[in-house]
């Protein structure tokens, strides 16, 4: 018994690094469009309004929405029949790759319009893949952990969102500051988005050397593993799914919000130089980074809906006025704004993928 402890430990935390890992390759990938959202906007949408070409950039990253769930359903049924960790190499696969292929798409000038539509392609590719991301990793970490731990390596995630956040957004912000607008604008925007190549074959590496997860490895070897019951599932269990589609989508609100339309609204709207909206948003990320392991914990200790319920009301409360206070004028009033809406929205992150994992264990009982 001794031996079995003592040899699962050393998986479990194997399994948390390569989750956290491959999670930060993915969101690294996808966090970069909406750091260069108004660099993207000038080459791949001119024109006279800048309103519009903004508009254009933001509706292709919403389009990518729409193919997520189709993301999920189609890895999630890859990792229930062919196990969590080959799932996670294929996911991570697509992304980097998806990734690379856009700093190297012809512009505007170049092809025409041919141009945003290779960009909503590839976008719709990203999404796909992140569809099968989160859920896979939170599977994988959530089903090698200690049962009364589960809110305290859930915060790997979040980390590893919030340091790929930090990374692009950091990246960003010193290109834009070395190169200046103009070249930032002519050739350094692809810079980061092809240094997703190589960050792909660290996590797909990192995720080869990961055991499969004792859940799946335990179904395997008693013949019980089989492709998800989905029709039976969205016939019998709309409840469950109900609250899963609501606290996504708050974790989902809350995350773009913050990550990806805070820089633009600092830059375009309250006049803040780009290169200090941009770091206003890495400090910002740095503090959600310190304090999740706090918030995963304090989840094990309070439970999952404490926690989601005070997100959704202080998110409630203070959004506006954290929009109001970025909005004031300054580097100050801007990063206090945001740290305020951390302070509503940070405990949300790591405390959703266990609770999710505890309504899609429901949802398999009641389905078997």
């Amino acid at each position: 018994m001794s031996d079995q402890v003592s040899s699962a430990v050393p998986q479990a935390r194997r399994a948390l690094f390569a989750g956290g890992a491959g999670n930060f390759v993915e969101w690294f990938d996808f966090a970069l469009y909406g750091f260069l959202a108004t660099v993207i906007a000038d080459e791949f949408f001119p024109g006279e309004s800048r309103s519009a070409a903004l508009l254009s950039t933001f509706g292709i990253f919403a389009v990518t929405f729409f193919v997520r769930p189709l993301g999920a359903v189609y890895f999630g049924r890859m990792g229930d029949r062919l196990g969590r960790r080959h799932t996670l190499t294929i996911v991570v696969l697509v992304m980097s790759g998806s990734t690379a292929l856009i700093g190297v798409l012809p512009t505007y000038d170049s092809i025409g319009a041919f141009a945003p539509l290779l960009l909503l392609i590839l976008r719709l590719v990203q999404g796909f893949s992140a569809g099968g991301e989160y859920s896979g990793a939170s599977a994988f970490i959530l089903e090698s952990a200690p049962a009364d731990k589960r809110g305290r390596y859930a915060s790997v995630l979040a980390i590893s969102t919030n340091a790929a956040s930090l990374v692009a957004v950091a990246l960003v912000a010193v290109l834009t500051t070395a190169l200046g607008n103009t070249a930032m604008g002519d050739w350094g925007w692809r810079l980061p988005f092809l240094l997703s190549l190589p960050l792909g074959l660290c996590g797909l590496y990192l995720r080869l050397r990961a055991a499969e997860s004792p859940v799946f490895t335990a179904l395997a070897k008693d013949n019980e593993v089989e492709s998800a019951p989905l029709g039976k599932t969205l016939r019998t269990q709309r409840g469950p799914i109900a609250i899963i589609f609501a606290i996504v989508s708050l974790s989902s609100i809350a995350f773009y919000v913050l990550k990806t339309y805070w820089p633009t609204y600092l830059s375009e709207e309250t006049g803040l130089p780009r290169n200090e909206a941009l770091w206003s948003s890495a400090i910002c990320f740095i503090v959600t980074i310190a304090l999740s392991p706090f918030f995963g914990s304090m989840s094990d200790r309070f439970g999952r809906r404490a926690i989601v319920l005070y997100s959704a009301t202080a998110m409630a409360v203070l959004a506006i006025p954290s929009f109001l206070l970025s909005g004031a004028g300054g580097f100050g009033p801007a990063l206090a704004g945001q740290l305020l809406f951390v302070a509503a929205v940070g405990p949300l992150s790591p405390t959703v993928a266990v609770l999710l994992g505890s309504v899609a264990k429901v949802l398999v009982t009641a389905t078997r």
